[in-house]
């Protein structure tokens, strides 16, 4: 025992096991030129150990052990590709920062916290919810580097340059951003990028249904940082970087880990790859410093700086001292690394390295690094293998065919066809409804003509806020089959939802083509489109309100709010004084103005604006 260098005395033990005829220690040597990629080479013989082991023992459990976790990578991605029906667990091994759906919600989150991010702005219209083509990206923003992308999104003479599926596609997108926009700071961060992510059809972007715990841990993370008031683009791209997939609860029979966690645990076989690899930079700290025994057997301390250049080289110093002990303590915890290592295999246990050739070397081998384990097993274990595998080593074959990595193009991933347009993703609201965002009190299933109003009201605050320009009467005619769908997937049947969907569509024209419907929908000053507003009352409970269309014409504040009801136009006057609570609530919103207040009802199936007085 040394304990100033780290060094402990090996300690024989007795094996209370009887031996297994089946039981083996084999070393697999990999040859393998420098641009070669041995992380590829490696992954693959692992990959085939692990088949070989589970066709032998499909019992049996199988471990794959590491000094760090990155040494995993080329194996998870390997298996990733090559066998995705292997089951297996990883203990805080895959980041899910690399995975595809995580880096999608990260350029997201930049993305609407930046509208000048370009390089973020691009790569969100490149995600497989958008999926633009390259030929459709350079036609939006390949020639204009001033305007900010999202400004490029709303020019229509730039847009009709795309192709059809391009424009279909950004349309979408832009309406469901424009959504995103509009409801930025009135939301929780969490709840108001998932609304936008699940708008953009993402939940249909993901690869598997275990993806969704990945999203689930990426809005936890943060859900933590705003609530701490951490949250920023660098603050969740570095914090998503320490997020771990959780562990496949299926696949306890073959589980990679690195060394350190292994401690105590035993498999039947155990499979160390990356023997050749280093870890940790070899640096020199500026400063040294340790406690040493002196002779009078107290420890002093001892700090030492780095050798000043001008020093000699071969004069000793007490940092080349301190520096030295530094070294062996390193080796020694390699040598037990290895050895817990090694002992965790109960019957087979696989050593994986890869060696380079050098003629100029004896055994035609370049050595193993100083800091690996191979350099341990290199004497009398490893060197025989690797010297037999470089003699067998066949010649590299002539290449058939090159590939040129110029002409490379990876294949776009993305939905079919966009996902739903953002006009039917609406939150369904009773027709009397107050408040759009109180749906825990909404039953499961609404009655067809409070779907009805939902859809009237989506579309007549999206007409304000758009513009009239921007709303001819042919789109509102295409929106008949979509709505349609919503209405269905809301619980309604075919023919009741096909003929909802006509009447939504009917009253939506009819209020555009009207004097009254455009003048309600244009563009006045102070103008609102399903505004939410909150107020307390005397006892300090707090009541939220959403006026439904509101404005300023000729130094009178309109109030108007939306009542889709099947009456005939007689009875309107009697229906629209029966609201009358409602809006002289709205109106004590703005008691403290002096400008006159006008209250109203507006009924689109009728296209009939009747004034309460």
């Amino acid at each position: 025992d040394a304990p100033e260098t780290g060094a402990v005395r090996y300690a024989p033990s007795a094996a209370t096991r009887p031996a297994r005829a089946d039981s083996a220690v084999v070393v697999h040597a990999l040859i393998a030129d420098d641009g070669d990629g041995p992380a590829g080479a490696e992954a693959c013989r692992i990959l085939a150990i692990i088949r070989e082991a589970r066709r032998q023992a499909p019992d049996e459990r199988i471990a794959v052990l590491v000094r760090a976790r990155s040494h995993l990578d080329a194996l998870v991605a390997e298996i990733r590709r090559s066998a995705p029906d292997l089951r297996f667990q990883a203990v805080d091994i895959e980041g899910l920062d690399g995975r595809q759906h995580v880096q999608d919600l990260l350029t997201l989150f930049r993305a609407l916290h930046h509208r000048a991010d370009r390089v973020h702005w691009l790569a969100l219209l490149r995600a497989p919810w958008c999926g633009l083509t390259l030929a459709d990206l350079h036609a939006l923003a390949g020639d204009d580097r001033q305007r900010t992308v999202w400004q490029l999104l709303h020019d229509e003479h730039r847009l009709a340059r795309l192709s059809a599926d391009g424009q279909a596609r950004l349309r979408h997108v832009r309406e469901v951003l424009q959504l995103a926009f509009a409801g930025r700071d009135r939301q929780h961060p969490r709840r108001w990028l998932e609304a936008t992510w699940l708008l953009l059809g993402g939940p249909r972007c993901l690869e598997a249904a275990e993806a969704l715990a990945d999203v689930e841990a990426f809005f936890m993370l943060l859900d933590r940082l705003a609530a701490a008031g951490r949250l920023d683009a660098d603050t969740l791209a570095a914090q998503a970087g320490e997020l771990f997939a959780p562990a496949d609860p299926q696949g306890g029979a073959v589980q990679m880990m690195t060394v350190h966690k292994s401690k105590g645990l035993e498999f039947d076989t155990v499979i160390v790859p990356g023997l050749h690899r280093e870890t940790g930079a070899n640096e020199s700290s500026l400063l040294l410093w340790d406690e040493i025994a002196g002779p009078d057997g107290a420890e002093h301390l001892l700090v030492a700086p780095l050798k000043a250049r001008d020093a000699a080289a071969d004069e000793p110093s007490a940092y080349d001292y301190l520096r030295r002990l530094e070294n062996e303590r390193a080796g020694h915890e390699d040598e037990r690394l290895l050895y817990v290592a090694a002992t965790r295999a109960i019957r087979c246990l696989h050593l994986v390295g890869v060696a380079a050739p050098d003629e100029r070397k004896d055994d035609g081998l370049k050595p193993p690094a100083a800091g690996s384990l191979l350099k341990l097993l290199w004497p009398g274990v490893a060197q025989p293998v690797f010297a037999a595998a470089l003699a067998d080593r066949a010649p590299a074959a002539a290449s058939v065919a090159t590939l040129d990595p110029a002409a490379f193009v990876p294949p776009l991933l993305r939905l079919a066809a966009p996902a739903m347009p953002a006009e039917l993703c609406v939150a369904p609201v009773p027709a009397g409804g107050d408040n759009p965002l109180a749906l825990d009190a909404l039953p499961e299933t609404l009655s067809l003509e409070a779907s009805l109003g939902t859809l009237v009201h989506r579309a007549l605050e999206l007409i304000a806020r758009d513009g009239l320009s921007a709303w001819p009467e042919g789109r509102v005619g295409t929106l008949a089959p979509a709505w349609q769908r919503w209405l269905q997937a809301q619980g309604h049947g075919p023919e009741g939802a096909q003929l909802a969907a006509g009447e939504a569509v009917a009253a939506v024209c009819r209020t555009l083509a009207s004097e009254t419907g455009r003048w309600l929908l244009a563009g006045h000053a102070e103008a609102g489109a399903e505004q939410a507003w909150s107020s307390r009352d005397e006892a300090g409970a707090v009541a939220n309100h959403v006026i439904d269309r509101c404005f300023v014409v000729d130094g009178c504040r309109w109030i108007i709010d939306y009542k889709t009801v099947h009456l005939p136009d007689a009875e309107l006057a009697a229906r629209a004084e029966q609201h009358r609570p409602q809006l002289e609530r709205y109106a004590g919103l703005f008691a403290d103005s002096s400008r006159p207040l006008r209250l109203a009802i507006y009924f689109p199936l009728q296209d009939r604006l009747v004034e309460l007085g």
